[in-house]
């Protein structure tokens, strides 16, 4: 009988602890602006869809990712723009309503759906995505154009007609399918989330309890620790791999082999960031890594994008730990080569300097400094792709400070119209780390 009501005990505090989780919560602490945009970027590139997130009220909280020139058009008149956000409004209500993917006609006539967010029986929000042509929809479908119309007709416009034909035009079950299949991405994603923001504040928690310094200390790793993992696995990696290599075959037969190509260097880039478990890899390892996530910025950003990786053969089986050398490689890129309207060069060079390996990521772009930066950036305030980067290279700095002394702390150069240039630094012998 103990045993019984203790385990009821401990089902209405697991209870009270989700509740209290929930209370205040909303989709943009759930998953950050960023990443949201990120999500939607990402999977705008492999389906060809337009999305914005809108909130449990059905407003946009995100930037407008891949929208066609047509509905960018439509929405540069206010009035216009007001009747697109009340149908993408309407679209998140519906879905809220019967908590699963809702298809409907927008007030221009194209195929839209909604996709709920709900995490635990809890509507947070939801994906409105589409913005494409559909000769074959069922009948029923609901069509906006029937009670929401615009004040000018875009067909007694040339150019909007025009730019109305030229949209992606796609059979309505091949639609539904895709839009499942993001469904199942984006609510495994919300659920891994919150099992981790629980399992944080739970260790949160437990830290403040703790009074003697070793306890203290073991918690802090077994926090970090959990951060790590639940990185890891925001979702069950090998069904994310299926569905890329379902798109990649989809690609392939419909001789879109440039598709297929990136699609399938990015799963092996997730393929590799998911299953790596190890604290070290070899430098050749984290170094085919790299070369992965510039082989798809290659792709994203063509002939304005040179690099090159300098490494001697004898340093190819040396220690680094994980994940060391990315974040500065994503500095580069998008600090770096992005920002700049010429083209860019990032070059990555290895090599042993007396008793310490020495990695120097430098490219030709801006060189702006982090004030600069800030400047630049104001407007995103913390949502943009720069704030996630930076805090990678802030946790990198930390973790190998922990590990070998504050010695081997990462140094970056600013150089104004030049470039920058970081180096990092660290014992080819492990031993001297600190543990």
């Amino acid at each position: 009988m103990v045993d019984f009501f203790n385990s009821k005990k401990e089902q209405q505090e697991n209870i009270q602890e989700e509740d209290n989780i929930f209370n205040n919560f909303n989709i943009i602490r759930l998953f950050g602006k960023e990443r949201l945009e990120d999500i939607q970027e990402k999977i705008s590139k492999a389906t060809g869809l337009a999305f914005v997130t809108v909130d449990y009220k059905g407003e946009p909280v995100t930037q407008l990712t891949s929208f066609t020139p047509f509905c960018q058009k439509i929405r540069q008149r206010k009035e216009a723009e007001n009747i697109c956000m009340a149908s993408d409004a309407f679209g998140g209500i519906q879905a809220a309503a019967t908590q699963k993917p809702y298809v409907y006609f927008c007030p221009c006539g194209l195929l839209e759906i909604a996709i709920p967010i709900v995490i635990r029986g809890h509507y947070l929000g939801g994906f409105i995505g589409g913005q494409i042509r559909c000769l074959d929809a069922p009948k029923d479908i609901c069509r906006l154009e029937n009670v929401m119309q615009h004040t000018e007709d875009f067909k007694q416009n040339k150019e909007m007609k025009k730019l109305y034909n030229d949209i992606l035009s796609m059979e309505y079950d091949k639609f539904v399918s895709i839009a499942e299949l993001i469904s199942l991405i984006i609510n495994q994603l919300g659920e891994k989330e919150v099992s981790r923001l629980m399992q944080k504040d739970s260790l949160n928690e437990e830290l403040k309890k703790v009074n003697e310094d070793k306890k203290k200390l073991e918690v802090e790793n077994r926090l970090k620790n959990a951060e790590l993992i639940t990185l890891r696995s925001q979702m069950n990696p090998y069904f994310l791999f299926r569905s890329l290599n379902s798109i990649s075959n989809l690609a392939v037969v419909e001789d879109a082999y440039k598709t297929n190509e990136m699609i399938t260097m990015f799963a092996e880039f997730l393929r590799w960031n998911f299953v790596n478990a190890k604290k070290t890899i070899s430098i050749l390892e984290e170094v085919e890594n790299v070369e992965r996530y510039l082989k798809i910025q290659k792709v994203r950003l063509g002939d304005k994008l040179k690099y090159s990786i300098d490494m001697p053969d004898y340093i190819k089986l040396q220690k680094i730990p994980s994940l060391t050398i990315m974040p500065f490689v994503e500095k580069a890129i998008f600090h770096g080569i992005v920002q700049k309207k010429e083209k860019g060069m990032v070059q990555v060079v290895i090599d042993y300097e007396k008793d310490d390996v020495v990695v120097s990521v430098e490219d030709d772009g801006l060189g702006l400094s982090d004030n600069m930066l800030s400047e630049i950036f104001k407007p995103y305030k913390n949502g943009y792709e720069g704030d996630s980067i930076e805090a990678s290279i802030s946790n990198t700095r930390k973790r190998l400070i922990t590990l070998f002394g504050s010695e081997y702390d990462a140094a970056i150069y600013c150089s104004e119209g030049k470039g920058t240039k970081s180096i990092i630094r660290y014992p080819k012998n492990f031993n001297k780390r600190i543990d």
